[in-house]
């Protein structure tokens, strides 16, 4: 598939076992061979799952249907290619960085409409001086494993992925290098929508 230039929309999605888990429509920084940065700007819309009972669900251990939301800070989100994590940069009102946040994930996969992958649950949570840093939903991850969505293999993977993904942040190893803390989106960029184009991507 051809590659997103600046500024274009995307759907990304996350997709567990052939069904839909959440629905974002983000725009292209770069999607370069080394890495795709995608920004998310306070506001956006997206999906997210919900039970039964309309309320929102964590795990996908139950039947879920999706209910519109919207986002609550502007994100830019780093991705390396092939590789199960990517980095965001969270930032509150006036551009005030709260964090690097390590999210661990499946590796991204391109669609006909953006990229698809499935978030892992467990998370790093870094210092904006990257002084400190705390692991985030560790009993969310146990319960997990619990329920049969991880084997202990996996969830062993998963956590060794984080601590590679950390040691490469905090050394400031490219593409964390760059002073991504100062990026800021261009004005000219237009806030994307998802429609129905979620549905169509393959």
């Amino acid at each position: 598939m051809t590659r997103w230039d600046p500024g274009d929309p995307v759907i990304v999605r996350e997709v567990w076992q052939g069904k839909v888990w959440t629905v974002r429509a983000l725009t292209v920084v770069k999607d370069e061979p080394n890495l795709l940065a995608l920004y998310q700007a306070v506001g956006t819309p997206w999906k997210r799952p919900c039970g039964p009972d309309g309320h929102p669900i964590r795990l996908p251990d139950q039947p879920w249907h999706l209910e519109d939301a919207l986002l609550r800070e502007d994100t830019l989100r780093l991705i390396l290619p092939g590789q199960a994590h990517s980095v965001f940069l969270i930032w509150q009102q006036r551009w005030n960085l709260t964090c690097w946040y390590i999210n661990l994930e499946e590796p991204f996969r391109r669609t006909s409409i953006g990229f698809d992958y499935m978030d892992q649950t467990l998370d790093i949570v870094v210092e904006p001086d990257m002084a400190s840093w705390r692991w985030k939903d560790e009993d969310e991850f146990e319960e997990a494993q619990a329920k049969g969505i991880y084997s202990r293999e996996q969830a062993l993977e998963i956590r060794k992925e984080g601590e590679r993904a950390l040691e490469r942040l905090l050394a400031r190893k490219p593409p964390f290098d760059e002073r991504w803390e100062n990026w800021r989106p261009d004005a000219a960029w237009r806030r994307p929508e998802i429609g129905a184009r979620w549905q169509e991507g393959e």
